[in-house]
């Protein structure tokens, strides 16, 4: 195991890269791309959501897949198929192929996210080694913010295909490197149908529904009524794991303070960073009168102070504890948001740029040490579903950030009050966050 450690988490890294900057760097070509396959507003906005959808709906399965069909496995099918779904992309012919192209992006990145956590918790067994691997594997994630909308920028004007097809020499990368990491165990269990298609179309029509609000507005009856469906089938889902004798996502993982701790912050963090970052992206562009790409510069220091703080909380981690780097993490994250709730109007651009760096190293910090914390909460035959649940809480909280976020911003009366509106918000349900991992978590 430990020779493929290296090896593991090299891959699990450059993957998390990719995850994450598949979600960013669509948005810089998407003009190009409309102007060239047609389409509306409609259609464009689903070339991004089609690919979060899957993604986010898929998760809770493919942790399953990762725990009965070996973590490596499950890791080296998303893989192949992220390298394939971006070369059909790449050959787009049509908005409609792109959107498909999108999905199928969304089904390798579901299949790739829980499955890399799994196979860091397996090749690194030692805790400090651990804890150095979800650091590098949260800097890949976190460097994409910085490279995406720096690539695509300058691959858009060459060609805008070439935002996708710069996957594969990744991909290609990922999978040379799993030859020399050990196979993971198979683990032979009743497949709880049911639950997986409860569960499925439950998050399905949940995030639908979230994504439909932030497009259609907060009085759209059809998203509403996804919403609604969404919470109906996935308390149905809820009840029917209570019942079955081999569920697919254990609720007594519920129970355990570690887990709930991590999960809530899994959602919050990403609530507020989605829903931050969409809105600082509107006042930059319509309030300052930015370009995209000069907006997206924006973004890069927080992007290398993100991976800056990756780095240190390895330290931290092994040196305090997941406990102290969590409380740590949230604390700088508070006083990020606070410093730019507090800053006098009008905001000038360096100090949005500073506020989202401090935000973002205390991100840093913290994600690693929850994910640690998900890791060691649960059995390793349990490692896969445990990470996806972790990472659903995370892509259902941007979403619904995004749709709650966007929402208040329709009905304040300026992008600025918007702004402080989503900086204090932000900082005080961090604030909670804080305070119930004080109260309710001990760290062993």
């Amino acid at each position: 195991m430990v020779r493929s450690a290296p090896f593991a988490t090299a891959a699990a890294s450059i993957a998390s890269f990719l995850v994450g900057m598949d979600v960013l760097i669509v948005n810089v070509a998407l003009p190009t791309i409309s102007r060239d396959l047609g389409g509306d507003m409609a259609v464009q906005q689903w070339v991004v959501d089609g690919y979060s959808l899957l993604f986010a709906a898929l998760l809770l399965l493919c942790g399953n897949l990762a725990d009965r069909w070996g973590a490596r496995r499950v890791f080296v099918c998303g893989a192949a198929l992220f390298a394939a779904a971006s070369l059909f992309s790449s050959f787009a012919w049509s908005m409609g192929a792109l959107v498909l192209g999108r999905c199928l992006l969304g089904v390798a990145s579901a299949l790739i996210l829980p499955a890399s956590m799994a196979l860091i918790n397996e090749t690194n067994p030692d805790p400090k080694r651990r804890a150095w691997a979800l650091a590098l594997w949260g800097a890949g994630g976190a460097s994409a913010s910085a490279v995406g909308p720096l690539l695509g920028g300058l691959l858009t004007p060459i060609h805008w295909s070439l935002v996708f097809a710069v996957n594969v020499p990744f991909c290609l990368l990922v999978l040379g490197l799993c030859t020399r990491v050990t196979p993971s165990p198979r683990r032979a269990k009743r497949f709880d149908w049911v639950g997986q298609a409860l569960a499925l179309s439950g998050l399905v029509a949940l995030i639908a529904g979230v994504i439909e609000i932030g497009a259609l507005g907060i009085a759209s009856p059809a998203a509403w009524t996804l919403v609604g469906v969404g919470a109906i089938l996935l308390v149905a889902f809820v009840r029917s794991q209570a019942k079955v004798r081999t569920p697919m996502m254990p609720l007594g993982l519920f129970h355990v303070r570690g887990m709930q701790v991590a999960l809530l912050i899994g959602f919050v963090m990403i609530f507020n960073w989605y829903g931050m970052v969409f809105i600082c992206t509107l006042f930059l562009q319509n309030g300052l009168g930015l370009g995209a790409f000069a907006a997206g510069l924006v973004f890069v220091p927080s992007a290398f102070v993100t991976i800056a703080g990756n780095l240190a909380g390895g330290r931290i981690i092994t040196a305090r504890g997941s406990k102290f780097s969590i409380t740590l993490g949230l604390a700088i994250m508070i006083a990020g948001f606070l410093f730019e709730f507090c800053y006098p109007s009008p905001i000038p651009v360096w100090a949005i740029a500073t506020g989202l760096s401090v935000v973002g190293f205390g991100a840093a910090i913290t994600t690693p040490a929850a994910a640690g914390v998900v890791l060691k909460s649960v059995d390793p035959a349990q490692a896969g579903i445990a990470s996806a649940m972790f990472n659903t809480f995370r892509q259902v909280g941007g979403a619904v950030g995004v749709a709650v976020f966007g929402v208040n911003a329709t009905f304040l009366p300026s992008l600025t009050m918007a702004l402080r509106a989503v900086f204090l918000a932000s900082a005080l349900l961090l604030a909670l966050i804080l305070a119930f991992e004080l109260l309710r978590w001990r760290d062993r």
